[in-house]
């Protein structure tokens, strides 16, 4: 009798298992269908640029960053700003970002939302739900080059 028992329950826990836990209808339900991303060359010059860029930010590299930026988006700012935005302050200091997300502005243009991090150092802030992204456009100069149009606004 108790190997038919743990034989049922054996069975009864791998159906349910394998139908997902009990979850999925109620997991589709919850979930929107994920628009599918087209990844080819452009797409990947655009997001090896956006990283790029945001690295600059990261270690606080104006010159590497500026290289990144096209002609427009260097003349949108002045040059105290520009270096502001990449050095900032000495408290708090930048973290960490995110690239998540990316929308096609056109054949030649990629617009991603970005999360960009800073930290107090000596604080310890209380946890908080992350801000609405900012955005950048990166757009395609010639074949293989491609430059970021704005500084995350």
């Amino acid at each position: 009798m108790k190997k038919t028992t743990l034989l049922l329950c054996f069975l009864f826990a791998f159906s349910w298992l394998v139908s997902g836990c009990g979850t999925a209808s109620s997991t589709s339900a919850e979930t929107p269908p994920q628009k599918q991303v087209q990844v080819d060359k452009n797409y990947l010059f655009a997001l090896r640029t956006a990283n790029n860029f945001l690295i600059a930010w990261l270690n606080r590299d104006a010159s590497k960053g500026s290289e990144l930026l096209t002609d427009n988006a260097k003349k949108s700012v002045s040059p105290e700003d520009l270096s502001l935005f990449f050095s900032g302050l000495s408290n708090p200091h930048h973290q960490g970002f995110e690239i998540i997300g990316h929308e096609n502005a056109g054949e030649n243009t990629v617009t991603f939302h970005v999360w960009l991090y800073e930290y107090y150092s000596g604080d310890t802030p209380e946890p908080e739900k992350r801000p609405e992204p900012y955005t950048i456009e990166v757009s395609k100069v010639d074949e293989n080059t491609w430059l970021v149009n704005n500084l995350p606004k």
